[in-house]
């Protein structure tokens, strides 16, 4: 297997058609706190890999048997899974259920904590510019993905989201909001990447579930 991207929370190897992702115990923050909206390394919790795989595993099964495809293929052990290797569009799909963290800040004064939105985002998938919002007109004019592919992005994400939701309510949960991403591969789009705590955020009676408890939700 070749080694081909080293990340915050996982690395990633070639093998094949395939990609092997090897997920870290890397905890993500901002300014020494944990936030999984966070895109800087705070520190290690052991387990904290493992964790995510099994709630990537769950939640990318869950949205197959709702007729989202994904990447996933199969846990290889506690901490390694197989995908199948699409081509990645360097673009984040956030969905928000509420007004919280980033939003939040940006929109100061304009928005109260935990607003209803249900509103799709689009950021650009670049840590050298934080991972700024972009415009969808300005997506098809850098030729990331076409206007076809944008709406496509959105009505998934939108599906995702009626998936999720319905999951967490009926656990007594209250989502908040999450991020996806999207690859190509053989003219379809997929999910890719993974979906997990580090990539959602759930409350419960107004507190954010941790990594712990919210694998104890799916286990």
């Amino acid at each position: 297997m070749r080694l081909v991207y080293r990340g915050k929370t996982k690395d990633v190897y070639e093998d094949g058609p395939y990609l092997i992702f090897y997920f870290k115990d890397s905890l993500l923050g901002e300014n020494g706190r944990e936030d999984t909206g966070g895109n800087s390394v705070i520190g290690v919790r052991t387990g904290k890999g493992s964790a995510v795989l099994r709630q990537t595993e769950f939640f990318f099964n869950l949205l197959g048997r709702n007729g989202v495809r994904t990447h996933f293929v199969e846990r290889i052990d506690d901490r390694r899974a197989r995908f199948l290797k699409a081509e990645r569009i360097p673009l984040e799909v956030v969905y928000r259920f509420k007004a919280y963290g980033s939003f939040l800040r940006r929109y100061r004064g304009w928005v109260e904590p935990l607003r209803e939105l249900r509103m799709v985002e689009f950021t650009l998938k670049d840590d050298s510019l934080g991972d700024p919002l972009i415009t969808e007109e300005a997506v098809s004019r850098l030729g990331i993905a076409s206007e076809e592919e944008l709406e496509r992005m959105k009505e998934t994400t939108r599906l995702v989201a009626g998936i999720l939701r319905e999951f967490f309510l009926e656990k007594g949960l209250d989502p908040v909001d999450f991020k996806l991403e999207f690859g190509r591969l053989n003219g379809e789009l997929l999910v890719i990447d993974e979906l997990s705590g580090d990539t959602m955020r759930v409350m419960k009676e107004g507190r954010l579930l941790t990594q712990e408890e919210l694998l104890g939700v799916v286990e």
